[in-house]
């Protein structure tokens, strides 16, 4: 990775380059897409997990063995998954899940449970140290505590939690009673990443219903479950602390991750779409560069889930978007009616059918791609003439 991208400096290998550039002057589009993509860099890690993730003594090398176990025991929220099995075959590693991949938050009190995440930031160190050490009994007690405490210096959450666990505090009695953490925007969103710390604000309305909540993205912090002792809240993938309420040792300093109104810089263009993309967000915080020690590709089976997390949260958030654009797809040429009649050759109950939504043909495995896909294929027989062999194969990690 000897060549260097001129806008953001990022490493990438000769055949990276774009297709329009010469050997001579290499372009590269992947990385910050000509420029468009500008954030700041991630802050250095501390100087304690910078050693536990470059060191070779035992404490490192067990500390990066088991980096996934120690950020569960200190992630604020819990990781919500169907099947979250991990494969391991031949000494490989391989995370798996089915269905959406969301991250949950619950009260702030346990009520007669154990804490845990998010809980254990407003109870007492020590306390809160105990039960970690209890519920990670294979994990080494001095890397934990030391982990603990750097958290609780550098992530910008822990005064946060703490205090709304306070203000609720001061209001026992009221069960439906809930602050809102909403990130108020920058003053230029092309060019900088997401507010710091104290432009979280914490909102205490009047009520929890729906119509209090900025469209259902804001994270509702509440002293105890509900009646049912069930509440558990799903941290929207939009929010820009979905990522460091979760990774707190690839973001110890508690980053903001995308938001929807980060915008490309377009400076004297005529582009439709200034909307930056979930997608090239973290294709350009995923790229290798000099100067900087990178928590992110430092860790190892980490960082491995936080690439699936982040690609199955891109996904989600395009799937929504097609499910909120129906009419731009042009859905109602499509008789959902009339093709599951035909389906079941007219014997049909007409209270199983459900509502049937369109996906583009760019969207892979869609039924408009697969047919795309198969009109290729049918042209290229038709060209060659007669096929020996048609043959489709599909991967399996």
């Amino acid at each position: 990775m000897s060549h260097t991208c001129s806008h953001c400096h990022a490493r990438h290998w000769a055949s990276e380059r774009l297709s329009t550039s010469t050997i001579a002057a290499m372009k590269f589009g992947m990385c910050c897409n000509h420029g468009q993509v500008v954030l700041p860099s991630i802050p250095p890690p501390p100087p304690l997990l910078q050693r536990l993730l470059t060191g070779n003594d035992e404490q490192c090398t067990e500390f990066r063995s088991n980096i996934r176990q120690y950020n569960m025991a200190l992630a604020f929220t819990s990781l919500g998954v169907q099947d979250d099995r991990t494969v391991n075959r031949r000494g490989g590693w391989v995370f798996r899940i089915l269905g959406q991949l969301s991250h949950y938050s619950g009260a702030l009190m346990a009520d007669g449970q154990a804490p845990q995440f998010a809980q254990l930031y407003v109870y007492d160190p020590a306390l809160a140290l105990a039960q970690r050490i209890h519920r990670n009994s294979n994990l080494r007690a001095d890397t934990m505590a030391a982990l603990q405490q750097m958290l609780l210096l550098t992530h910008q959450y822990t005064p946060i939690y703490k205090h709304a666990f306070e203000i609720l505090s001061e209001h026992p009695d009221a069960v439906d009673l809930a602050i809102q953490l909403r990130v108020i925007e920058g003053t230029d969103r092309r060019r900088y990443n997401l507010p710091i710390a104290d432009e979280v604000a914490m909102i205490l309305p009047g009520g929890t219903n729906a119509e209090t909540t900025h469209q259902g993205r804001d994270i509702i912090l509440r002293l105890r479950n509900s009646t049912d002792n069930s509440f558990m809240q799903r941290i929207h993938e939009t929010h820009p602390a979905y990522v460091p309420l979760h990774y707190v040792l690839l973001f110890p300093h508690g980053d903001h991750g995308w938001h929807p109104d980060l915008q490309l810089r377009t400076e004297g263009s005529q582009r439709r779409r200034t909307r930056l993309t979930a997608i090239r967000y973290y294709a350009y915080r995923l790229q290798v560069r000099d100067g900087h020690l990178s928590t992110i590709h430092r860790g190892g089976r980490l960082f491995q889930q936080f690439l699936v997390d982040m690609w199955a949260s891109a996904e989600q958030n395009r799937l929504c978007w097609f499910r909120t654009h129906q009419n731009e797809l042009r859905a109602s040429l499509y008789s959902g009616l009339q093709d599951a009649i035909h389906a079941a050759d007219g014997n049909v109950d007409l209270n199983d059918l459900g509502t049937r939504f369109i996906l583009p043909a760019k969207y892979t495995g869609s039924a408009r791609h697969m047919q795309q896909r198969f009109q290729d294929a049918m042209a290229i027989a038709r060209y060659f003439r007669k096929v020996d062999l048609f043959i489709t194969m599909t991967a399996n990690p």
